[in-house]
This record gives structure tokens, C-alpha cells and sequence, in this order.
């Protein structure tokens, strides 16, 4: 399997599951950098460091909020849990 094909399936894989909702981050509604789409899948990610995998200690890392873009499956960070907009 070639590396591309490895990934476009893992951005899949990531981005299929809740339904998409839009979220506001700072005061401003989140947009896509990429297609400006205003629709994401949330999701929680993981923020461990090599220390921690090596030391088998990752269940102290704290955790981020990544939103999938519902169009191009783009991920956009945030360290902050975000709420969906009601």
C-alpha cells in the first residue's frame, strides 16, 4: 500500500462517525482554513510525548479537541474542549 493511499484512508477513518456541527472558538465561528466550510466531526486527540510512551505514563498527557471538516476532512486543533453551537 502506498503511503498516500495509507493516509487518505486514516483521514477517512478519523473524519466518518457524529454528525457534523459547527463550533465557536474565541468569540468567532470556526471556519475550514482550506474550504471555509463551517461544518466539523469532533473528535479527542491524544497529546502524549515520546517521554510518556517510553515511560508508559500516557495516560497523564492532556488531551486536545480536533475538528474534522466535513468537506475535506482538513483537522483543525484546538488545546480547548469546544462546545457545538446549539
Amino acid at each position: 500500500m502506498n503511503i498516500a493511499r495509507g493516509l487518505k484512508a486514516a483521514a477517512k477513518a478519523f473524519g466518518a462517525g457524529p454528525a457534523a456541527e459547527s463550533f465557536h472558538a474565541g468569540g468567532k465561528k470556526v471556519a475550514c482554513p482550506q474550504c471555509e466550510n463551517v461544518l466539523f466531526r469532533k473528535r479527542k486527540a491524544s497529546l502524549s510525548t515520546s517521554f510518556s510512551a517510553l515511560t508508559n505514563t500516557e495516560w497523564t498527557d492532556e488531551e486536545a479537541c480536533a475538528l474534522v471538516c466535513a468537506n475535506c476532512s482538513r483537522i483543525v486543533w484546538f488545546l480547548d474542549d469546544l462546545k457545538p453551537d446549539a
